[in-house]
């Protein structure tokens, strides 16, 4: 009714912390993107498998760092918004037969809030290009929805709701120049990390 009061949309508040890894990490988000060259370099189910290979080479060893920080200063869950099980899956559908050493390590530093802030950034922001890839290569290699590109899709999982939660988490804690520092360069590293791991090119 004209003569009822709308509730007013209020504005999502932006924490410093997450503007900081925005602009702190933008060349190294564009450069990762043109390494990884998704979906261009995936033109058949042997390009996806070793695709795929290759990201769970990335992912486990960085989703297992992050699992071990220290989240006791940040109200999400340390396994916020794991995909690497679904690597396996689409391996496993594939009939991509290989692993990851359980002991691997990413060799970032992951080990403060902070830092773990910036590790995690990264991971649920991949989230949001997986579902405009997923489509791209189903189509092109005649897949069913979801035929080995559970991870693009983050099938059964909610990864809008992840990173809203992430994000809300940022924007209800201060964060000192000195931790802002140290979460965007642990993006950075967790970018150059994925760049060099999961760029791998099927051969042929």
């Amino acid at each position: 009714m004209s003569d009822q009061v709308r509730p007013r949309r209020v504005a999502a508040v932006v924490s410093p912390m997450l503007t900081a890894l925005r602009e702190g990490t933008r060349d190294h988000h564009v450069v990762v993107e043109r390494r990884l060259a998704l979906p261009d370099r995936i033109r058949g189910r042997a390009d996806l498998g070793v695709t795929l290979a290759a990201l769970l080479a990335a992912w486990a060893p960085l989703e297992r760092d992050l699992a071990a920080a220290d989240w006791t200063g940040l109200p999400v869950g340390a396994r916020l918004g794991e995909a690497a099980a679904l690597l396996r899956a689409d391996l496993a559908a594939l009939g991509v037969v290989g692993g990851v050493a359980s002991d691997r390590t990413s060799g970032v530093r992951l080990d403060t809030t902070p830092r773990a802030v910036g590790g995690r950034y990264v991971l649920l922001g991949s989230a949001l290009g997986g579902s405009v890839i997923a489509p791209v290569v189903e189509r092109r290699l005649g897949l069913a929805e979801g035929e080995g590109t559970r991870f693009f899709r983050r099938s059964g999982r909610a990864p809008g709701a992840d990173w809203r939660d992430f994000r809300q988490a940022l924007a209800g804690r201060d964060w000192s120049s000195a931790e802002r520092h140290d979460a965007v360069e642990a993006a950075r590293q967790t970018f150059e990390f994925v760049g060099r791991t999961a760029a791998v090119r099927p051969s042929g």
